[in-house]
């Protein structure tokens, strides 16, 4: 079985991985020179227990992520002590380990080429345009993120998922060398909601003699904005300098529920490209290995070549791969109502939810890892007695969480089998309930 992978993604990386090591022809086409300069030095983080659940070793330099203090758009603090935090992974280490694998298994990766677009035959991806070439394969899979050219080469009746504009998240990141004797904050990890009343988040977090800047709005970012945003930090902190010691960057990051339809016959879509970040967060590591890992155990006990490798590839059977998606990420559909909630709520009840202890410290650190919060009738009962006067506040928190546990049970309920109507009518119920469309 022939497989190209268009993006050396970390699901497109580990992907090859396990399809060559299963026996496929793997090539994998990136348009970055090598893998030092497919993505800046930045860390992100990530739950450790992705790396064993995947067979893979944590990347060397790894560290635990230090406690974060969200500001609420009023200004009041919540300190988040997490019992279990994640750990901050340099990227441009994970990328080279995930490289190593891949070519240890076998896959061949082809450095700075693009992909054009794909080469459709008679309703059914055969292979991309590269660089001008052509080549063919059994399977074409989408690792090229959100704004892959691959995924908008495919012609409408696919029905591919795209995304709306407001389902992004354009980001400016930088690593800013701390100014030399300025006074310390109080708190050095801090995270902005709302910050400025822009739908989106900063944060201020240390990493040694430098800070990891991070300016993100939904929908776009332009650099008025950004400089405006960049100028308050530094109002609240003098120590944030103005020397660039890396990043310096911009970029997108679905922020969405994930891919309806991620797979069309002979084609099929993984980590960003099937919009699998954390809606709350924007985090897509472990879910961009899962989704690797989930295709291959789709595809992989199958690696045979011509007819067979064709019905592999059909969009009956690489709908199974689309199945375990929804059953594995269920829940982002659930995070997504309440990221579109948390953003449509005024200031005040952000106000009380962040700084009051109407959550506690448990549920808080949930949201902030991108959970949903399932919460019964006593609970909130609790709750509005402890918000006191303010308890009205609560019933539009209420309406979004009830919201948001009927797209978990829509999500889980995704047809078992390719059916063209089944398909469309869950789709539309899907699509009604987590956008709040009526």
């Amino acid at each position: 079985m022939k497989i190209i992978i268009v993006g050396a993604g970390i699901g497109g990386l580990e992907a090859a991985r396990l399809l060559a090591y299963a026996g496929a022809e793997v090539f994998v086409v990136e348009k970055a020179a090598d893998a030092a300069h497919m993505r800046c030095d930045v860390t992100d983080d990530v739950d450790p227990s992705i790396f064993d659940r995947c067979g893979l070793p944590v990347p060397h330099g790894s560290f635990p992520k230090r406690d974060w203090t969200f500001v609420a758009p009023g200004g009041g603090v919540r300190e988040m002590h997490e019992a279990a935090p994640d750990i901050s992974v340099n990227r441009r280490e994970l990328d080279r380990m995930l490289v190593i694998g891949a070519e240890k298994a076998g896959a061949e990766i082809v450095w700075g080429v693009e992909c054009e677009g794909a080469i459709v035959e008679d309703g059914r991806v055969v292979g991309v345009k590269v660089d001008g070439e052509e080549a063919y394969a059994d399977l074409v899979i989408d690792s090229a993120g959100m704004n892959s050219a691959l995924k908008a080469s495919l012609p409408g009746e696919m029905k591919i998922t795209v995304h709306e504009d407001d389902e992004k998240f354009a980001v400016f990141r930088a690593f800013l060398k701390r100014n030399e004797g300025a006074e310390e904050p109080r708190y050095s990890d801090k995270v902005y909601l709302k910050h400025l009343g822009e739908k989106g988040i900063s944060w201020v977090i240390r990493r040694g003699d430098a800070d990891d800047v991070l300016i993100g709005a939904v929908g776009g970012l332009n650099i008025g904005d950004m400089n405006k945003r960049l100028e308050a930090l530094r109002a609240d902190d003098a120590g944030i300098g103005a020397k660039y010691e890396h990043g310096q960057t911009f970029f997108n990051i679905p922020v969405r529920f994930p891919a309806t339809r991620a797979i069309a016959p002979g084609y099929a879509a993984l980590g960003d490209a099937a919009y699998l970040t954390i809606p709350m967060l924007g985090s897509g590591i472990a879910s961009a290995l899962i989704s690797a890992h989930l295709l291959a155990e789709c595809v992989a006990p199958n690696h045979t070549c011509g007819d067979d490798a064709l019905g592999v590839t059909s969009i009956e059977d690489l709908w199974k791969y689309q199945v375990l998606l929804y059953k594995t990420f269920a829940e982002h559909c659930g995070v997504d109502v309440m990221k579109r909630g948390v953003l449509s709520l005024d200031d005040a009840t952000l106000d009380l939810i962040l700084t009051s202890d109407v959550l506690t410290n448990e549920e808080a650190c949930a949201l902030a890892k991108g959970r949903t919060l399932s919460l019964g009738v006593g609970d909130l009962l609790s709750k509005a007695i402890k918000a006191g006067r303010h308890a009205f506040k609560l019933l539009p928190v209420a309406a979004i969480l009830r919201r948001a546990k009927k797209a978990i049970s829509v999500a889980e309920n995704i047809p078992k089998e390719f059916d063209a109507a089944a398909v469309d009518a869950w789709e539309r119920k899907l699509n009604k309930i987590v956008r709040g469309e009526r």
